[in-house]
């Protein structure tokens, strides 16, 4: 009876123990990732706290896994202690933390690093009790999540849920190690393949692995974006491939398989070598060098092996990031990725089983494929300037918050001051007031108030309602405050309520609910339309008052120019103006930067207004001018093109630039004549010669105008002709 009962332990009960915790493993820790990663995007790369929390949660998985895999038994006293660790820790991912990992890193940095390493280590350690049999059910479920990513990209999963469950399938596996230390399983599993042992095929598995560890980091550092058809191609292709070398057939074909394994290496770093942009082929070589890991992976393989893997993958990434970063001519460039070759080869060059002649083919095809295709990658470019997710004004400044630098600290905020694009971190909100903005990332902007609410932190949510905004949290923001203005709504915390309103120059009285109605989402053009009514046709305070409104928007929609002349936005700094101009005539500062911002700007008709502005300056005539006249005889206004080219001769001829005012002048006669304005041109021509009868060019002006003239007369005379002309 005992025999059967053991039997059943050890052939029933344990296996679809071990299998259904493989499973659920793999699939949870690929939810994390591909959840946390949405996150980990938007924390600070330049943060010198996340490279230390990276290398820590690295080194702590490395000595968990390197533990577990050369030491058989888990000593009872740290398995006991990693699951307390792990209650523990499910207690604070349920409880005091939390939903978005971001605010926990922002706000608990100390725990989150703790916490880190400590579940780095526990998944480590199970890591590195792996064997075939759960091997393959841990990267059945990474595929089965990624297939399943593909089909429901829109996963609402909390962060501490994931957590939590993670660790309970982790204590399981913990408390298993109380009841046997060596799985009964091993006995009816394991793996004992002839190409697990055969010596030949030991360097495939460490080039492969190492050239993928290599790619995969490279991959996740210049692309960013979702990874779900990096891990499902790499997942996918280690089951394929370790599927394959189970099969009977291909263990007695030992040098069919060496070649194929040799020729799949040399595509996979074919694949490697043309990665332009580190993004061309990567699923083919996941999926070549997945495949190759998967089928010649060792029985066993000794830990001096993965140090050596871990050395390939060093000099992989070091020489990829000098050619990236070091720009060099492509010859050198070229002779310098040379240098990825023995890395690749190494392992076969050393082989005594194998002959010399595969080994030499190996280098030779190696260097060709380098000399032929190599492809240095290509810095990449910051993405362009988008006019529509930052160009929304609002006239902030009829609030009477003093918006500046010193005091506030902005995220992704409507207002015209530089914004910080990560979540500010805690030790850089002290002392300042938080301005957020809700264009995007709104679940980890909510997760953010609820704990700067729970610190008594000041901060302000500015929203537009020029855009249709959708928030998917409006129940959060209906907690807060709210305060509208024109256009505009400030969402703030019930122990602000004091420091919010209305500039203190506007009025308190009915006055302020007579402009609140008439300018309340009303467009640029509805608001100076009413402010112009009002100052028409009212006087006293009303008229006071609206003349301070009207200065109000001026002074918000300068503070706009300013800001975007100062990140390197013409354009958009002289769309600010052009909205300023219509409330107040722009002042010396704005006219500057008109000026700054016209000169890298594509004329358009639309800034025609500020040009004129611009001309009333003396400092800025000339310019002005001369970039108004093109623009008037493109739209055939051909009075005020001649205006302008009197206005600008005359300058010329009162600074002494008598080149450039007769050159203007004959282009100001050249306009008459083709106006037919016989009038005003026949004077110039006699004037000038005059007073230059040697003249060419007068003459042949003169000769011109008698021409024209003479042949309109004979056009009179024959009105069929001239009909047939008109049409």
């Amino acid at each position: 009876m005992d025999s059967q009962w053991k039997r059943f332990w050890e052939t029933g009960l344990f296996p679809s123990l071990e299998f259904s915790l493989s499973l659920s493993i793999g699939y949870v820790l690929s939810l994390f990732f591909y959840v946390a990663g949405s996150e980990l995007a938007l924390i600070d790369r330049t943060d010198t706290a996340y490279p230390v929390l990276q290398i820590l949660l690295i080194i702590s998985f490395a000595i968990g896994f390197i533990y577990r895999k050369y030491k058989q038994t888990l000593p009872f006293s740290l398995a006991l202690a990693l699951l307390v660790v792990a209650i523990l820790q499910i207690f604070w991912f349920l409880r005091a933390n939390s939903a978005e990992f971001l605010i926990d890193y922002i706000f608990s940095f100390e725990l989150v690093l703790l916490s880190g390493v400590l579940s780095a280590f526990a998944v480590g350690i199970y890591g590195g009790s792996l064997r075939d049999f759960r091997f393959l059910s841990f990267a059945l479920g990474v595929t089965v999540f990624t297939f399943y990513s593909l089909f429901e990209p829109n996963q609402n999963y909390s962060m501490k849920v994931l957590l939590a469950v993670l660790y309970i399938l982790l204590s399981l596996y913990l408390l298993s190690t109380f009841v046997q230390r060596s799985p009964y399983s091993s006995k009816f599993y394991k793996i004992r393949s002839k190409i697990g042992k055969h010596p030949l095929f030991a360097p495939f598995y460490r080039s492969a692995l190492s050239l993928l560890i290599s790619y995969c980091i490279l991959h996740l550092y210049f692309q960013p974006g979702p990874k779900i058809p990096l891990i499902l191609s790499v997942s996918f292709s280690v089951i394929f491939g370790r599927v394959l070398s189970l099969l009977g057939g291909l263990k007695k074909e030992t040098k069919a398989v060496f070649l194929i394994g040799r020729v799949a290496l040399l595509f996979a770093f074919f694949f490697f070598i043309y990665q332009t942009y580190w993004s061309s082929f990567f699923i083919a070589l996941c999926i070549i060098t997945g495949s190759i890991v998967g089928f010649f992976k060792p029985n066993k393989t000794p830990y001096k092996e993965y140090l050596l893997i871990g050395f390939e993958t060093s000099i992989y990434l070091g020489l990829s990031f000098l050619l990236y970063f070091w720009n060099l001519p492509m010859g050198i460039r070229t002779v310098s990725a040379l240098l990825f070759v023995p890395v690749l080869v190494y392992p076969y060059l050393m082989q005594k089983h194998i002959v010399r002649l595969p080994r030499i083919l190996m280098l030779a095809a190696a260097t060709l494929i380098v000399l032929l295709f190599f492809s240095p990658p290509t810095i990449r470019t910051s993405s362009p300037f988008s006019k529509k997710e930052i160009f929304d004004p609002i006239p902030f400044a009829i609030t009477n918050i003093t918006f500046n630098k010193k005091d506030y600290i902005y995220y992704k905020s409507v207002l015209p001051f530089e914004s910080n694009p990560f979540l500010p971190k805690h030790s850089e909100i002290k002392d300042k007031t938080v301005v957020l903005g809700l264009s995007s990332n709104q679940s980890q902007i909510i997760s953010y108030i609820e704990r700067l609410s729970q610190e008594q932190h000041p901060f302000l949510i500015l929203t537009t309602r020029n855009k249709s905004n959708q928030f998917h949290h409006i129940n959060a923001l209906s907690l807060l405050s709210r305060k509208s203005y024109w256009n505009f709504d400030i969402y703030y915390p019930s122990y602000l309520e004091s420091k919010i309103g209305f500039a203190n120059s506007l009025p308190v009285d009915w006055k302020l609910k007579y402009f609140a109605e008439k300018l309340d989402n009303a467009t640029t053009q509805e608001v100076v339309a009413v402010i112009d009514s009002v100052l028409k046709y009212s006087s006293g305070d009303l008229r006071k008052d609206a003349l301070e409104i009207k200065h109000l928007y001026y002074e918000s929609f300068a503070e706009y120019a300013r800001f975007y002349h100062t990140i390197g936005q013409n354009k958009l700094a002289l769309d600010a103006i052009a909205i300023a101009r219509k409330f107040e005539p722009p002042k010396p500062d704005i006219l500057r930067i008109a000026f700054n911002s016209l000169k890298f700007t594509t004329p358009e008709a639309e800034y025609i207004p500020i040009l004129e502005d611009l001309s009333s300056d003396v400092e800025f005539q000339e310019f002005a001018w001369n970039s108004l006249i093109p623009m008037f005889e493109s739209l055939g206004d051909w009075n005020n093109a001649l205006r302008t080219m009197s206005s600008l001769e005359r300058f010329y001829r009162v600074n002494n630039h008598i080149d450039q005012a007769n050159e203007l002048e004959l282009a100001r006669v050249r306009l008459f004549i083709n106006q037919e304005n016989w009038k005003e041109v026949e004077p110039i021509i006699s004037s000038r010669i005059r007073e230059n009868p040697d003249s060419v060019i007068w003459e042949r002006l003169k000769n011109e105008v008698i021409e024209k003239k003479d042949s309109l007369r004979r056009l009179s005379v024959r009105p069929d002709v001239r009909e047939a002309r008109i049409q």
